[in-house]
């Protein structure tokens, strides 16, 4: 069983230890894991793939592909972006700026700091600037 609770004032804090006392009463054992901060949003992750499949697009149509090293072939190979190949990029620089290896788990104001990283890396090296999408964006 899994349940998870965000606290951000006085009556959720009260509601949560209420819980707490609860659930330690019933079960023989209960693993609290605890994260501080503003958790992401489920409206942010869906921008979050619509930027990555944005990117992708994008740099595939200005022809900056990626490299794969290809031991076999002797030299590494240039291949398209894909949604997923882009979001496994996003992940290294978050990883590398703050330790959090997905993106379910990244605070919510960390998010613009990763994207504002990432596109002032691909607006100096490529002259590409990709939009972070807003509302009307997302419903694409």
């Amino acid at each position: 069983m899994s349940e998870q609770w965000f606290i951000n004032n006085q009556h959720k804090k009260e509601c949560f230890k209420t819980f707490v006392d609860e659930i330690c009463e019933s079960n023989d054992s209960v693993t609290f894991i605890c994260k501080t901060g503003k958790p992401r949003s489920p409206k942010q992750q869906a921008a979050l793939e619509v930027y990555f499949r944005n990117a992708a697009s994008m740099l595939n149509d200005a022809g900056y592909y990626h490299q794969l090293n290809a031991d076999f072939l002797r030299d590494s190979i240039e291949i398209p972006w894909t949604q997923e190949s882009f979001k496994e990029f996003w992940r290294s620089i978050q990883n590398t700026m703050y330790g959090v290896s997905s993106t379910t788990d990244i605070q919510s104001d960390k998010v613009s700091k990763v994207y504002d990283a990432i596109n002032s890396a691909l607006s100096e090296r490529t002259g590409i600037h990709i939009p972070f999408p807003s509302k009307p964006m997302t419903d694409l």
